[in-house]
This record gives C-alpha cells, structure tokens and sequence, in this order.
C-alpha cells in the first residue's frame, strides 16, 4: 500500500475551511435524499440542494476491477434490473445497469466529484467496504477535493487507521457509542479527524461540548424510532438545540425548515 503523502498538495489558504463549514446548523440528505423514486442519482442530489441541504451523505462501493460507484445496496438484484454483488461486476457492468423504475444508471464516485464542483454542498462519504478507502482517496485527490469531501469510517477503526495511513490529508468522520471511543478518537490529536458521530448514551450535552473543546463538529441521525418516524416531519430541531452541528436525515425539506427557524430566533 503506496501513501499519498509525498502527492499531495499544499493546502496552504485553505486550511480549515471544511471544518469551519461544519460548524452551525447543518443538514445532511442520508444517500442524497431518501424519499425519492431516483434514490442515489445526481437529479436527485441536485434536487436536496435545491431544498436547502448542506450535506449529501452518500455510500462508496467499489467494483470487481477497482471502480468506485455511489450505492447504498452491496447488490444489483435489489433495485436495479441486472443481478450479483457489485464487488463482483466491472466498472462498466455497475455503471450501465439501469435502476428501476426510472431507467437511471448508478453513479460513479467520480461523477459526483465532477457534479459537485458547480456546487456548494459538501459530500459525506461512507466507505462500505475496506477495498474502496485507497480508490476514493485517490480520486479525491485527482479533483483537488480534500475540502469539499470527509469520509465516514463509521465504526471500523481499522478503517480510519487504513484510510489515514493512505492520505494524512483526508478529512474523516469516526462514530462513537461510548465513553472509551469517544476518548479514543479526541485522544488521536489528528487534526483532520474532523467530525465525531454521536450514537446512543453519547448523544447528550456533555459529549457535545467535549467533541466542540477538541475543535470537532458533532454528527447524529435524525432518526429514531426508524425510516418511517421522517415521512411526516424530522427531529433535527431537538439535535440542533442539543449542540449538534450536522444532522443526518430522511426528510430534507422538514430538516431545512427547522435549521432555518433555530437560524432565525439566533439572528
């Protein structure tokens, strides 16, 4: 495994500009806007920035010959019309495979790089698998991209051990439940470990103000009861009044409308 290190380039002026970014009221489109019949498609991605949304939250897999594509699912079977994991087709088999029911294609990681730059939205992007981290790392750093994308190694600390040792200059997300990983990740000092995700006890006030001490944005889901809890209104006002700087939800528009409201009454 090659690092990036020696490749990359200064970031000089910029610095920080994500994770200043990250800091506020943020709301983050899980798979780039969940409620949609295009799920995972940039029409759709555009359409939750048009709503208001900050953040795209998105899944990278990668392919048989090392592609990188944007999929929640690890299969084809599921909502598209071709069968077979994704890890086990080629780059050109995932991308050409038509989703249902609209025809659309999946997209590459790559082209979501390219859409995004006429944007201002930030990208989320979770590895779903150890084999994407280098790939996706690698594309990023063909765009130019270390401030426009941090990447979610959720719980596998492996993972963000991997991904930094590839690229000590990609921005990561590590999510914690308890007090021991929770100390672990504020205990790295790494200065691109830019956002914490809370889960379960550690979603409380105090854990908040101890993520914003170590200069880090807090992140949680904005729900809980399960998917359906969003299709009528998001939770995001009560994370938000709690300290937490992203939320990730279900239902963009009711999110954008309560993080324009807590903006408002703070003006």
């Amino acid at each position: 495994m090659t690092s990036l290190a020696t490749g990359l380039r200064a970031s000089g002026a910029h610095a920080g500009t994500l994770q200043d970014r990250l800091r506020g009221y943020n709301v983050g489109a899980h798979r780039g806007g969940f409620w949609s019949v295009v799920q995972g498609t940039i029409p759709e991605y555009a359409a939750s920035v048009d709503a208001g949304t900050d953040i795209l939250e998105v899944d990278l897999r990668a392919t048989e010959d090392g592609g990188v594509v944007v999929s929640h699912s690890d299969t084809l079977s599921k909502h598209t019309v071709c069968l077979g994991h994704i890890r086990d087709r080629t780059f050109a088999d995932v991308i050409s495979c038509p989703l249902l029911p609209t025809g659309a294609r999946i997209p590459s990681f790559e082209e979501l790089l390219r859409w995004q730059r006429g944007t201002s939205v930030i990208i989320n992007a979770e590895f779903k698998e150890a084999e994407v981290i280098e790939p996706a790392l690698r594309l990023v750093e063909r765009y130019d991209a270390w401030e426009r994308v941090y990447f979610q190694t959720n719980v596998h600390y492996d993972w963000y051990a991997r991904a930094r040792a590839y690229a000590p200059r990609a921005n990561l997300l590590v999510n914690v439940g308890d007090v021991q990983r929770l100390r672990w990740a504020l205990g790295l000092n790494d200065p691109h470990l830019v956002v914490i995700g809370l889960r379960g006890p550690m979603l409380n006030r105090t854990a908040i103000a101890l993520v914003h001490r170590y200069g880090k944005a807090a992140s949680a889901n904005s729900w809980h009861g399960g998917h359906l809890e969003e299709l009528m209104s998001a939770a995001c006002d009560k994370l938000f009044a709690k300290g937490v700087d992203v939320v990730i939800t279900n239902n963009v528009e009711s999110c954008v409308a309560q993080r324009d409201a807590m903006q408002k009454r703070d003006e």
